[in-house]
């Protein structure tokens, strides 16, 4: 059955203008920088900092990726760096005698280095927390020890000896021998990681991994595959961490199991917290600091150490999000849309409805079609029933509401409904398919959506990319399409801003302008409850569980929010099972409404009926009718 669309046609708010000023003229000027520096060091032990800088910057940008992007704790990082640096040993030494090429070793220390990581990821991705921090350090720690001994019955690593004497690089012909010329390739691959991270942290994948990163929970609520992502930041860390680990092996000619000690990784992890974690450029920063610092400061012998401690705990106690943290000075000069030209607020009321859509051309009414069917649902929490044996059909384009005291089962009801609960009998039909027991990012794919009782946004992310977040579930780009910037990545980005916007736009001038650019964050109570709603909204799904909309909202904004909810259905079309304890709510907008009582409906019928109910009476008032 061919369904008109849902796509909202409202007048595009006034996107955040102002690029970053002669963008081409500052990588330029780092360009130039670069490739000045090589041929300025005043001798070679400041060039070998300089391009031991270069690494340090792979490192704490592959690091980024897993710790800053996704939040994850990898503490066998520095084992992958070992790892890509004796599989350039491997292939490059007389130790087995393959001397193969430095233009096939570097990708393939890469990838087998990547793939080990995958390896790892698969069995411990699972894992939170300090959980997954022992088992990589673990990790870390078998594999310094098979360094240490795979050296008999057959010399594989060389043991506390190490693997020395490699190949010369070879790359098509240019040499690569001198300190200058390894300073130039080092700092062109850091350049290329770069690149790499800026692209991804703006893509639909860094976007999904801010989200974990953020809150993992909502993140698959709003259909991001949450298990695959992390996986995917495993295997981008590895990637990286691997290619710096033969660059490492190449320019020192030698590889030992000292070099991949704990205290390395203490170092990369100290670069990516001063810098700010997920901040490329910070991070940047961060390794360029703590690769020369250490230099400066050798001449105070034993004070060494204790200075550079100090020097951290002070930045981190002033900065603790980091050297290139937010900063707000951009949108101080952006034109607030709440405010007129003399300065002043404007009123809510002329927030809201400012840019609202034009009245609909069809106004939809509550359907025959069975869009969400339970059967026989029961979640049974160790001898609690939550919902006992409860049925629910709601029907295409309905407003269904759930009322019912605290602790009823009505929450418990989403949860399972969006499948961060299997339930523990009983079915779920979602337009006849059977989608009992799906993960919750499959369930959005499917078509529902839900906000949460408890906000649960993307706090640190910008208004604009919270509601992004909801496409990640309709769009395909993988890390290359990303990465080369392909037709298909611009498409879809495209097309996710402007469904982003859009479902932005439905709320007024409070969610649009230079808002767009504002941490979630910063925004009144009210405000994060209507992003919440966008963000659901621009999954695309049909489907919408909305748990108490209204919570926490002033009298005016509560009437708000009821119209916007009656709007979503009659102009947009939208199916909508409601949470709601304001009675004034439910009795305004509901087509039917249920009640629940201890995961039992007790009542079912239009509003007067319900509230009529003795049994409904007696759940809230603790009394009978009457009495």
């Amino acid at each position: 059955m061919n369904e008109p669309s849902r796509s909202i046609s409202l007048p595009h708010a006034n996107p955040l203008t102002g690029r970053p000023a002669n963008r081409l003229l500052v990588f330029a000027v780092v360009a130039a920088v670069l490739a000045i520096a090589p041929l300025s060091m005043p001798n070679n032990y400041w060039l070998r900092i300089y391009s031991m800088t270069g690494i340090w910057v792979m490192l704490a940008l592959g690091l980024n990726v897993v710790a800053g992007f996704a939040g994850l704790l990898d503490l066998a990082y520095v084992a992958f760096f070992g790892i890509g640096a004796y599989i350039f040993a491997l292939l490059s030494s007389s130790q087995f005698d393959l001397h193969l090429p430095f233009v096939l070793v570097l990708p393939m220390a890469a990838f087998i280095t990547m793939g080990i990581g995958i390896g790892l990821g698969a069995t411990s991705i699972r894992l939170k927390g300090d959980y997954l921090a022992i088992v990589t350090l673990a990790f870390a720690q078998i594999f310094k020890l098979l360094l240490l001994n795979l050296d008999t019955p057959i010399n594989i690593t060389g043991g506390v000896n190490g693997i020395f004497g490699f190949d010369p690089i070879n790359i098509f012909g240019l040499r690569i021998v001198s300190p200058v010329a390894y300073a130039y390739l080092i700092w062109l691959c850091a350049l290329t990681v770069t690149g790499g991270s800026f692209r991804l942290k703006r893509s639909r994948i860094g976007r999904g991994w801010e989200a974990i990163r953020e809150d993992e929970l909502a993140a698959e609520a709003m259909g991001v595959n949450t298990t695959w992502m992390k996986l995917m930041a495993f295997a981008g860390g590895a990637c990286i961490a691997g290619a710096a680990g033969a660059l490492f092996a190449s320019f020192q000619d030698s590889v030992f199991p000292n070099n991949f000690d704990f205290p390395q990784l203490v170092i990369v992890y100290c670069m990516v917290i001063l810098g700010g974690l997920g901040n490329i450029t910070g991070v940047i920063l961060g390794a360029v600091i703590l690769s020369i610092l250490p230099e400066f400061l050798r001449e105070y012998g034993a004070y060494r150490m204790m200075s550079y401690g100090l020097i951290l705990i002070v930045l981190m106690a002033l900065r603790p999000q980091g050297l290139m943290g937010e900063f707000g000075f951009r949108r101080k000069t952006q034109k607030r849309p709440d405010k007129d030209e003399t300065g002043r607020l404007r009123a809510s009321t002329d927030l809201y409805y400012d840019g609202q859509a034009p009245a609909a051309t069809k106004r939809y009414v509550k359907g025959a079609r069975i869009m969400l069917e339970l059967q026989n649902i029961t979640q049974d929490f160790g001898g609690l029933k939550a919902v006992d044996n409860l049925s629910l059909t709601l029907y295409e384009k309905e407003i269904l509401s759930i009322i019912g005291p605290n602790g009823a089962g009505k929450t418990t009801l989403f949860n399972l409904i969006s499948g961060i609960y299997p339930p523990t009998s009983g079915s779920i039909y979602f337009e006849g398919a059977d989608i009992t027991g799906l993960k919750p990012h499959q369930i959005v794919r499917a078509g529902i959506a839900r906000t949460f009782q408890n906000l649960r946004l993307f706090s640190q992310m910008s208004v604009l990319d919270n509601a992004k977040v909801g496409q990640f579930c309709r769009t395909q780009a993988g890390p290359l399409a990303v990465l080369f910037h392909l037709p298909r990545h611009q498409k879809e980005e495209a097309q996710t801003e402007e469904i982003a916007k859009e479902a932005l736009g439905l709320f007024g001038a409070r969610l649009t302008g230079y808002r767009f650019a504002q941490q979630a964050v910063f925004l009144s109570y009210a405000n994060r409850r209507r992003i919440e709603i966008a963000r659901a909204m621009a999954t695309d799904a049909k489907v919408l569980l909305l748990d108490e909309p209204s919570a926490g909202m002033n009298p005016q904004e509560t009437a708000e929010i009821t119209e916007f909810i009656r709007r979503l259905r009659d102009a947009f079309g939208y199916t909508l099972l409601l949470i709601e304890h304001k009675l004034n709510v439910v009795r305004t907008i509901s087509d039917r409404v249920i009640a629940l009582d201890s995961g039992v409906k007790i009542a079912e019928g239009r509003y007067e009926e319900v509230a009529g109910s003795e049994q409904v009476i007696e759940a809230y008032l603790g009394r009978k009718k009457g009495r």
